[in-house]
């Protein structure tokens, strides 16, 4: 994880040979990757004290900052092929520091046979928040915030010519505390650079392998074209359906085939019953969309905000009381 190195005043790393590690292996069922009670870090340290998510990539870990006595994530990846995703990862968010929408990175490191983030602790990402919900979807009003909230988000990413390639509820986390009405992007494992400093952007590849969750992406990855800004906000547009609506058509369906038929009826034929006729303007904006085109943020938020009488972003929202900021689990 050498590549970090220009980084140094989010880390330095630590080699710590009494670390007690396990095999390698992936998820929150796994073998834990740090034991409770560790301490990383070298200069700031922190104690891991529970593992608290875990994917298909790694782990993350509850632990205390010692020297601010703040509750902070520790995201944990074995050192392997997948490794550069980490290092991908820490380097778009340390370009994102001060995003609104952007958990905050504050220190990084290697420890054994792992490499580790330390990031802005986060409450519980918005697939589980739904899934609590009594009728297992989100207010009108509350839909349209998400989608407001993750717009701006995305703003910032695209700013830096980066795409995230894998928008989706699980991958939304709201803060906790003072930060309770914010909303975060989360795991950048999957980011690529589509435009450069300069403006340009990198040219198309004839054929690119599919990224991202199959629920959600847009039907370009299907066709396994190059993604651009407007593939993740048809990734948002199908998340806010399966918030608003409590799920979408192809929820039960696994061959990628038949989600990309059902997607291309669904884009012809719905039209929304819980965010109203104002949201049919939203996926007709982004068809007109190419890969290299630039979208206009404002115009998508006011057609949201247009959804609801009165727009308010300051309110509490409705899972404020379900313990929603007692746990982070932003990784599927």
């Amino acid at each position: 994880m050498d590549q970090l190195n220009k980084y140094d005043q989010y880390r330095p790393y630590q080699r710590n040979e009494e670390l007690k590690l396990t095999r390698i292996t992936r998820g929150k069922a796994a073998d834990p990757f740090m034991e409770r009670g560790t301490i990383i870090g070298v200069g700031r340290t922190f104690r891991v004290e529970k593992i608290v998510g875990g994917g298909a990539f790694g782990q993350i870990y509850r632990a205390t900052d010692l020297e601010a006595g703040l509750v902070v994530a520790v995201k944990v990846e074995p050192k392997s092929r997948e490794s550069a995703r980490l290092v991908l990862e820490l380097s778009v968010l340390v370009q994102l520091i001060g995003g609104k929408h952007i958990p905050r990175v504050l220190y990084s490191g290697e420890l054994g046979k792992y490499n580790f983030i330390v990031m802005q602790m986060l409450g519980r990402n918005l697939a589980d928040l739904r899934r609590i919900q009594r009728n297992k979807h989100f207010s009108q009003h509350t839909s349209v915030r998400i989608g407001v909230q993750c717009i701006e988000g995305l703003r910032d990413v695209h700013k830096l010519g980066f795409i995230h390639r894998d928008i989706k509820p699980s991958n939304v986390c709201v803060g906790i505390g003072e930060h309770r009405r914010i909303l975060y992007v989360v795991d950048f494992g999957m980011a690529r650079q589509v435009r450069r400093p300069n403006g340009t952007f990198r040219r198309e590849r004839s054929y690119a392998s599919f990224r991202g969750t199959t629920r959600y992406v847009s039907l370009a990855v299907h066709d396994r074209k190059d993604q651009g800004m407007v593939d993740d906000l048809w990734c948002l547009y199908y998340s806010m359906v399966e918030m608003s609506e409590g799920g979408v058509p192809w929820r039960n369906l696994t061959d990628q085939d038949e989600i990309s038929r059902a997607k291309r009826v669904f884009n012809k034929t719905y039209s929304s019953r819980r965010m109203g006729k104002p949201f049919d303007a939203f996926p007709l904006i982004l068809e007109k969309l190419t890969r290299t085109d630039v979208p206009d943020y404002d115009r998508l938020i006011n057609v949201l905000k247009s959804c609801v009488t009165v727009f308010d972003d300051t309110i509490d929202f409705e899972w404020d009381d379900e313990s929603s900021t007692q746990s982070m689990e932003f990784m599927e």
